[in-house]
């Protein structure tokens, strides 16, 4: 089962202390621009505008996207699916990364790849008319950067995806993956989640042929003992989770204090 942490900002700020060269992240599903600048500033090294969960608009996203300047975070966007259109408003949008989810071959590898690039390897359409703005540049400069600097991050979610990961893996421009835990778990069978042995053994798995690839390792790492395990196992990248998560447990915890405060006013002096 998922757990929010107890105390958000201490987790965070233990979190932060993180082995040199290790990256975190946080996925936000909320329409929010400012909750992105308030985990940006907090120190994220890049912050997924996830619009597969979340109620985002690609207006929202660009909003989001923007929340990012002058910070050291990168905006990536979770796409809802392989689509040539999407990909073309998020990276238009100025994300540096763009997250695909259920990948399941090396053929929709192969056309997520195509969607994100510029030809001759790909078939993006051309008009940064805002990413300038968002990448600090021109319109010129950010097509002659675009293919080097922005991704292709394929989710692995299904037993499919990780008969083909050899595959899929091997397609030229795509710059990353991830294992995702409790969709491999569901996609396999188990509705209560990724605690089960042969999920576990799959998700390492997935993540020592990710890792053997030279691409950097993504772990979730909700608890700070699933960042010290993800840690031991190489990750490059732990993702913390998600916005709801942190907000809930900070609404608990104040609301804890608030019962606690209340009791030791009712004592009997």
């Amino acid at each position: 089962m998922l757990h929010s942490p107890t105390n958000p900002a201490a987790y965070l700020h233990d979190t932060l202390q993180k082995p040199e060269g290790v990256r975190i992240g946080i996925g936000i599903t909320s329409p929010s621009p400012e909750l992105v600048q308030m985990f940006a500033h907090a120190g994220m090294d890049y912050i997924v505008i996830d619009m597969e969960h979340g109620p985002i608009s690609i207006e929202t996203a660009y909003r989001m996207v923007t929340a990012t300047i002058g910070t050291r975070a990168e905006a990536w966007i979770r796409i809802t699916h392989n689509d040539a259109a999407q990909f073309k408003l998020a990276l238009d949008a100025g994300a540096k990364n763009i997250i695909v989810p259920m990948i399941t071959s090396a053929k929709e590898a192969e056309l997520a790849v195509s969607y994100a690039k510029y030809p001759p390897r790909g078939v993006r359409g051309y008009g940064p008319f805002r990413t300038q703005y968002q990448w600090g540049t021109n319109m010129l400069d950010y097509g002659k950067r675009a293919n080097a600097e922005t991704g292709v991050v394929a989710l692995i979610e299904h037993p499919g995806a990780v008969r083909d990961l050899d595959e899929i893996l091997a397609i030229d421009g795509l710059a990353g993956a991830i294992a995702a835990p409790f969709d491999l778990a569901v996609n396999m069978g188990f509705a209560d989640g990724p605690g089960h042995p042969e999920v576990r053994d799959t998700v390492v798995e997935v993540m020592k042929k990710i890792k053997a690839r030279g691409m950097r390792q993504v772990s979730f790492a909700v608890t700070p003992e699933q960042a010290v395990e993800a840690l031991r196992l190489g990750a490059d990248d732990l993702f913390l989770g998600f916005d709801p998560m942190y907000i809930q447990a900070s609404v608990r915890l104040f609301m804890a204090s608030v019962a606690q405060l209340r009791a030791e006013v009712q004592q009997p002096g």
